[in-house]
């Protein structure tokens, strides 16, 4: 069986095997350990730090009965589970317990779980019986496994499905594949990243594909302090003086930082270079997150890095161009979906950018953020430090993305490095990077660049700090504007939940990212409009303009703003679709209103609403809290015009954000409206409600905002 209790024999067997490798002695054993370090990496490292994460069950639904599966509350120890799935001792259904699917947030330990089954049974730790086989999910991996012999007397490990060109955007029908290709195996475990998993709307649970396919699942866990005190306590000893046990305050530090840093207990890698966190954070007041912690990481490494190529090479980069070096090659293996830089990717990439043949100078290994195969081809150590360099590099603005090789020979590599015909020139998007992204923007993000990264059709992640205004050729600024993700979300309500003519609900894909108003358009916005091509500035009953909702606009004005905003930045402004609206509105929620399903109090501006204005009139922009995706007035205040004409329910809608036209008996005299306003009751102020309005109506609860394409 597998257990904790094998780690110290392990390591000492794997020991004189490295010794053997390195001296170049090849056998069976020594082979085989090369084929693991040069795919997944060091064997030595990862026996010599693992701590046994704990895993819980994720049980798949009783046929018999209509639930959704629910996580049992048992945590239990990893390899225990692990080894009653292989003994067939698990009491689970479907597919005979036979595959079983891992699934972890990034840097929980997916694959070193793979690696240490592969490990014990290589040094013999398990039973004689089956055999063993380790992959890394990619294009070839059909063929492996479909030619691999005697099948049934073999576990298959098959790591990171989420790292998977093949899967990108077609998890369901690469899942279908897999499961089909493994059918004669012994036992099958797959790992996979949870969110990439679950964005597979249709499994309906987890483990379930398709009605054909039901899986065991389990789900690890991060650290917990228990785990984590021991990995500090064993890092930094006790100090001894007089017989007399003190404890380290180094750790006492590090304790401290794990306590307020989260992902410290989350990520393997951060904890393993606590080190380094610490000393970059001798003040003790630095704020971490994802990012900057892998950004100190990266910093250190290349700071070694610069110190040794000074020694080596003649002209040697200087540090800055050591990060410009990696976020090129980082960019470069995302838009193509491969792992590996090959020699014929470098000699092309250095035909643009010579000072990147750096790359293969640098150390290899060990503490070293990049490694290399048998074959001389390069690889960053993780997808996560890999992912980190694209979003340092887009946040940055370090490598423009439409750069592209021209050599052909990109495109004729083999093995790891063959690009899959479904991987296009645009970066692809993981839910590390958005998180990246997310928590590294520091207002310098070029938008132009955010437009060209491919979300794959799923995302729903906020990112509230991305706004912006543009440059107006009289020398103004143009509205402040809030970048809002691709994605997919439900539109419209659920049946007794809503009206009818929000049914039915059906699903939409917003499959590019666009700009939002962060704010309805104001009066002092749109009275600087009127004034620049000498129109009437609407009336406003009275109340202030500069930065209240603009009222009295008619859906033609609204048109008319949009135009002239296009003509004096250059780019194309318009009214949001009815779908856009309700897309950024909810902002990933499905709830009644952004914030919930009760209205509560001061979270818009309604007539029950309990706000200042309520009832009284509008109210200055900005005044109550954004939603998700950082958009102010989402609901309520003033009702603001889409662009769709008029259709009494949803039969028949688009499902692809398009604004909705005269098709199926649209009435383009009538425009929809949506949001609610002071005016209003909170039932109409619901995400999912809809309403119409004269084309030609301007009235005193009625305005808008902008769209922006990029």
């Amino acid at each position: 069986m597998i257990s904790t209790k094998q780690l110290e024999p392990l390591l000492k067997k794997l020991i004189p095997l490295e010794k053997k490798r390195a001296l170049g002695i090849r056998d069976q054993e020594t082979e085989e350990l090369a084929r693991i370090g040069d795919v997944f990496g060091s064997p030595l490292t990862l026996v010599k730090y693992y701590i046994e994460p704990y895993c819980q069950h994720h049980h798949p639904v009783d046929p018999d009965q209509d639930q959704q599966p629910t996580p049992t509350a048992v945590r239990s120890p990893v390899f225990s589970t692990i080894d009653a799935f292989l003994r067939g001792d698990l009491p689970l259904r479907g597919d005979n317990g036979r595959r079983m699917f891992v699934l972890s947030d990034a840097g929980i330990g997916k694959t070193s779980l793979l690696m240490m089954i592969k490990l014990t049974h290589l040094m013999g730790f398990r039973p004689q019986g089956p055999d063993c086989l380790l992959l890394q999910l990619g294009k070839d991996t059909l063929e492996r496994i479909e030619n691999h012999p005697d099948k049934a007397n073999t576990i298959l490990l098959l790591d990171a499905l989420d790292k998977d060109p093949l899967a990108w955007g077609n998890i369901e029908k690469r899942l279908v594949s897999i499961l089909a290709a493994t059918d004669d195996y012994h036992r099958v475990i797959i790992s996979c990243r949870t969110r990439f998993f679950l964005a597979g709307d249709s499994f309906g649970q987890p483990g379930k594909i398709q009605d054909i396919h039901t899986c065991p699942t389990i789900s690890l866990l991060p650290f917990d302090n228990r785990q984590v005190s021991h990995y500090l306590a064993g890092h930094f000893p006790d100090h001894w003086r007089r017989f007399l046990r003190r404890e380290n305050p180094v750790r006492r530090r590090a304790r401290k930082l794990v306590s307020e840093v989260e992902s410290l207990h989350s990520c393997p890698l951060l904890l393993g270079n606590i080190d380094a966190i610490l000393v970059a954070d001798e003040a003790g007041n630095r704020q971490w997150n994802s990012y900057t912690l892998r950004e100190v990481l990266i910093a250190r490494w290349l700071t070694r890095e610069e110190s040794r190529l000074r020694k080596q090479l003649r002209n040697p980069p200087h540090r800055k161009m050591l990060w410009d070096i990696c976020a090129r090659a980082a960019v470069f293996l995302q838009r193509k979906g491969r792992r590996f830089l090959s020699r014929a990717d470098l000699d092309a990439l250095a035909r643009e950018f010579p000072p990147i043949t750096s790359l293969q100078h640098f150390t290899m290994g060990g503490r070293s953020f990049l490694d290399c195969n048998a074959d001389g081809d390069l690889r960053f150590s993780s997808a996560t430090i890999r992912e980190f360099l694209v979003a340092y590099s887009i946040i940055n603005g370090q490598v423009t993305l439409s750069e592209a090789p021209s050599d052909a020979s990109l495109h004729d590599s083999a093995g790891p490095n063959a690009q899959p015909d479904n991987v296009g020139d645009r970066i692809h998007v993981t839910d590390q990077l958005m998180v990246f992204l997310q928590e590294g923007f520091n207002g310098a993000v070029d938008f132009a660049l955010l437009g060209q990264l491919d979300f794959g059709g799923r995302f729903c992640m906020p990112m509230p700090q991305l706004h912006f205004h543009d440059r107006l050729a009289d020398g103004s600024q143009g509205p402040t504007m809030q970048w809002i993700p691709a994605g997919e979300f439900l539109m419209g309500s659920q049946e007794k939940e809503g009206h009818e003519r929000e049914y039915p609900q059906h699903p939409v894909c917003i499959a590019a990212p666009f700009a939002l108003g962060t704010y309805p358009v104001t009066f002092a916005q749109y009275d600087h409009f009127c004034d620049a091509v000498g129109r009437d500035k609407p009336p406003s009953r009275g109340w202030e303009r500069g930065k209240h909702p603009v009222i009295h606009v008619s859906r033609q004005d609204a048109l008319n703003y949009c135009a002239w905003l296009s003509r004096q930045s250059g780019h194309h402004y318009r009214l949001p679709s009815e779908a856009e609206w309700e897309y950024a509105v909810r902002a990933g929620t499905r709830t009644k209103y952004w914030w919930g399903d009760e209205v509560g109090a001061k979270r818009a501006n309604c007539h029950g609403c309990g706000s200042l204005w309520d009832n009284k009139g509008v109210s200055p922009v900005g005044s109550f809290s954004p939603n998700p995706f950082g958009l102010f007035d989402a609901a309520g205040n003033v009702w603001e015009w889409t662009e769709d004409c008029w259709h009494g329910d949803y039969q028949d809608a688009p499902g692809d954000g398009r604004a909705w036209g005269p098709a199926n008996g649209g009435d383009c005299s009538r425009r929809v409206v949506r949001g609610g306003s002071w005016i209003d009751a909170p039932k109409f102020l619901r995400s999912g409600f809809r309403d119409k309005d004269f084309a030609c109506d301007a009235n005193g609860n009625l305005g808008f905002r902008v769209a922006r394409d990029f």
